[in-house]
């Protein structure tokens, strides 16, 4: 195996790892907080500052649902691109489609990241965050986060985009040399030959 190929492997491996115990360490809550046991008793983890839930408190449905959705769309990406990468043959449709697709994927990642930016300006400017906003020392570093990873998947696609042009047209431009050559060949073949 090509050590290029090994390496690339290694730190996709990494970054993966990397990703899951980040996210997992995201969603696993803060350090000082209560914790239901076996039981149904809540027990201190860490030194909470208040008194511990209600005996029937439920967690909100973005603590259960958002970890499962992050982390199932984050592996079946990582499945969608290990099958179909592999598989794609260079045609002229197949790179035309990757073409519109890493373009439209920069303008809709670009204009979410300008709105996002500028919703989260708005807000802060008029001082009213919301109820959504009930630990905005979390949130806004989410949102922020956010906003920067889609400027970042716009300019990366966009940049995506040219090089797949660029190969494009070098292909292009090599088989037109290629029926050049041929031709000039032919032509020379039937000088001689006369």
């Amino acid at each position: 195996m090509n050590p290029w190929n090994i390496l690339k492997w290694g730190l996709l491996v990494m970054v993966a790892l990397l990703i899951v115990v980040s996210l997992a360490r995201l969603f696993s809550g803060p350090e000082d907080t209560w914790i239901k046991d076996e039981s149904g008793q809540w027990v201190a983890h860490g030194h909470p500052a208040g008194p511990p839930p209600a005996v029937d408190y439920q967690p909100p449905w973005s603590e259960r649902v958002l970890p499962v959705l992050l982390l199932g769309g984050f592996g079946a990406a990582m499945l969608a691109t290990a099958l179909w990468s592999s598989r794609s043959v260079a045609t002229a449709d197949n790179i035309s489609r990757s073409l519109r697709l890493l373009g439209g994927v920069s303008i809709i990642a670009g204009i979410l990241a300008a709105s996002l930016g500028v919703a989260i300006a708005v807000s802060v400017a008029a001082s009213e965050l919301g109820s959504a906003f009930d630990q905005p020392e979390v949130i806004m570093p989410v949102l922020l986060g956010l906003t920067a990873f889609l400027a970042l998947v716009a300019a990366n696609a966009h940049v995506a985009k040219k090089v797949l042009e660029a190969h494009y047209d070098l292909r292009r431009h090599a088989a037109v040399m290629q029926d050049t050559v041929e031709t000039l060949r032919e032509e020379l073949l039937g000088r001689v030959g006369n």
